[in-house]
């Protein structure tokens, strides 16, 4: 017979402070990465970020609210049309490719809704 414990009703302040310490270097290792691409390439970085934010709204941190959903959807779309004018400003063709890769992403995800 295995024993099964159940968690306390409240983290501890170890606990906490363990994971409010995890988010911040989680954060500033985003921000790292981020500033470093945009001082390699400004199409890195925003190409980056606009995957980084559709990522973390859609797999990590999912809003329950509706309000939470707009913002979230609004934050991704930004992130994205920022990658993609930042493409078409640096180079058109590439930037013609990840509009065709949205357009077939976009029918895919359709394509799929029913099954």
């Amino acid at each position: 017979m295995r024993s099964v414990s159940t968690p306390p009703e409240t983290p501890s302040p170890r606990i906490l402070a363990r994971e409010a310490a995890g988010l911040l270097l989680v954060a500033v290792g985003v921000l790292v990465v981020l500033v470093t691409l945009g001082a390699i390439h400004p199409v890195l970085s925003t190409t980056a970020a606009a995957t980084g934010t559709f990522a973390a709204f859609r797999f990590m941190a999912s809003p329950k609210t509706k309000t939470a959903r707009a913002v979230a959807i609004s934050t991704s779309v930004i992130a994205a049309a920022a990658a993609v004018g930042c493409t078409f400003a640096y180079f058109p063709l590439l930037g013609w490719v990840e509009v065709g890769a949205a357009l077939s992403a976009t029918g895919t995800w359709l394509a799929s809704e029913g099954t």
